[in-house]
């Protein structure tokens, strides 16, 4: 049974905090990720699903991944729809990884912390549905990240998916920081996020729950479909 926890007292946060709560505590350094674990248990599986049926529902074909890591779930979608086109965009060993054992896709190389441009053909872009899977909660700064995908969209993408972990079921609404895991610089709250999302210039078309992994199915993770904010159309 899913049980939402109970509301904070205090207002989400300014653009300085990227809209979280006051009193949290994000990490000011954070190793770099490296996609390689021997774990069976899949993360957020509904998410790319979710992703590919946004694809067919706007008659696109092309798949734009911001921070794949290793691709996985995008190989297992390629597997699924060959006839797609997949950009996977990440940096370092991940990307290099991509290269050397992926027989699909285009894989463009970009830190997400400082990249303004991607090299991705407006072709491409203008046949495309963006996807950032938990990825935001990894970046010191997400403010480069977000902007690509704004870019992206107003370069004629249909709309992006995204998704981060929910703390109001993670830890609480109030909870200190930094995030148990270590890998994690900061989590949001469902409210704090689609705060920060409408402050840089999306419009939320859908935000809601989906399961953080194939075992708990617990819905503890935030998915949300975003598109243009009419200001930047």
């Amino acid at each position: 049974m899913h049980t939402a926890p109970a509301l904070s007292s205090r207002p989400i946060g300014d653009a300085a905090s990227y809209f979280i709560r006051s009193g949290y505590l994000s990490r000011d350094t954070v190793e770099y990720f490296a996609d390689e674990t021997d774990d069976a248990t899949v993360w957020q599986p509904d998410v790319y699903p979710y992703a590919a049926a946004r694809v067919e529902e706007l008659g696109r074909d092309v798949l734009i991944d911001i921070g794949c890591g290793r691709a996985g779930k995008l190989a297992t979608l390629a597997a699924a729809r060959p006839e797609w086109t997949y950009v996977g965009v990440d940096f370092g060993e991940n990307l290099r990884w991509c290269r050397e054992n992926h027989s699909f896709g285009r894989w463009v190389e970009a830190d997400l912390e400082s990249t303004r441009v991607l090299p991705i053909a407006p072709a491409l872009i203008r046949r495309s549905v963006v996807v950032c899977s938990d990825v935001v909660e990894h970046l010191l700064n997400p403010g480069p990240a977000l902007a690509l995908i704004l870019r992206l969209l107003a370069e004629g993408s249909a709309a992006a998916v995204l998704s981060t972990p929910a703390r109001e079921f993670r830890s609480g609404y109030d909870a200190p920081g930094p995030p148990r895991n270590p890998s994690h610089v900061r989590e949001w709250a469902s409210d704090e996020f689609q705060a920060l999302l409408r402050a840089v210039g999306f419009e939320i078309h859908y935000a809601g729950l989906t399961r953080s992994d194939d075992v708990s199915h617990g819905l503890s993770t935030q998915l949300v479909l975003v598109g243009l904010g009419r200001d930047n159309g």
